[in-house]
């Protein structure tokens, strides 16, 4: 029952590692870099969404949407700043990877100069903080993590594989110049990506803040969602659903068996040695130019 419990608690917080490699990887598979100023959007919202808990006292469920709406925003201020101009120019790949990590630098340090490197917390949301399920013991916060992820994850599934603009997402990722012969205006298709990104993002950064501590330093959970993104295909949607939850797990039990100290250390060389034997992921096909 124990480990069941562990299980439990990997899967909420592998639902999060999801939604940060879902929202990595929509820009991957549509422009083919990896957007490092997703981190800073993660870190902007979340500190956004402390701001507006603590001037308006809104209930979880609006500070969520709200945040949600306000990382899609920022997320398309940054493609239209940052990623626009070079897409027009057909320029480098090399000067996608330079802009997004400058953007992510800027957004970050925007926090730092703000809030200095003071730790804030969010006010506790669930009262009481854990329920009693049969013979477990749950965080409601793992709980409402699991399910609002299990929530988001399955809506971006709909969008992707049930609409029209889902349809031209996907298409995009295989081959730009056949969508513009289509008729479909690119530039549109890419800022609703960005934009749905971010607000994966948003939601994804408020979880990390409200499991740990509000921190500018949460944009490091960025490479937790690229490392997913890896496991499980890079450029692959299902693999970095099925890589995040596995990365969650992995962590969970290897903090029990080891301790916290060790588990970045045991990660990594699982990773490594996964790739190794299974070098296109957990998806089990080549994924660069596929969704």
């Amino acid at each position: 029952m124990y480990y069941l419990q562990l299980l439990i608690n990997g899967l909420a917080l592998g639902s999060v590692y999801s939604i940060i490699a879902l929202g990595f990887t929509l820009i991957y598979s549509i422009l083919k870099f990896s957007n490092f100023s997703h981190g800073g959007i993660m870190v902007v919202s979340a500190y956004i969404a402390y701001e507006l808990q603590s001037r308006f006292n809104l209930s979880f469920a609006t500070m969520m949407v709200l945040t949600a709406v306000i990382g899609a925003v920022l997320s398309w201020m940054v493609q239209f700043i940052g990623f626009e101009r070079l897409r027009n120019k057909k320029s480098n790949i090399m000067l996608y990877f330079v802009s997004s990590a400058t953007l992510g630098i800027v957004l970050q340090n925007v926090v730092v100069l703000t809030y200095s490197s003071t730790f804030y917390a969010y006010p506790a949301f669930f009262k009481p903080p854990f329920v009693n399920l049969g013979q477990f013991t749950v965080s409601v916060t793992d709980l409402m993590m699991l399910g609002i992820s299990i929530v988001v994850i399955t809506l971006l599934m709909f969008v992707l594989y049930k609409t029209r603009l889902g349809i031209a997402i996907r298409a995009l990722s295989m081959d730009t110049q056949t969508v513009q012969l289509m008729g479909i205006n690119v530039s549109v298709v890419i800022a609703v990506t960005f934009m749905m990104s971010g607000a994966l993002g948003a939601v994804a950064g408020v979880f990390c803040g409200i499991n740990y501590v509000l921190t500018p330093q949460l944009n490091q959970y960025v490479f937790k969602g690229m490392m997913a993104s890896i496991l499980g295909g890079l450029g692959n949607i299902s693999g970095a659903l099925y890589g995040g939850l596995l990365l969650g797990v992995l962590e969970v039990f290897i903090t029990n068996a080891f301790g916290a100290g060790l588990t970045p250390v045991f990660t990594f060389l699982f990773s490594m040695i996964f790739l190794l034997v299974r070098p296109q992921g957990i998806s089990g096909k080549i994924v660069l130019d596929k969704v």
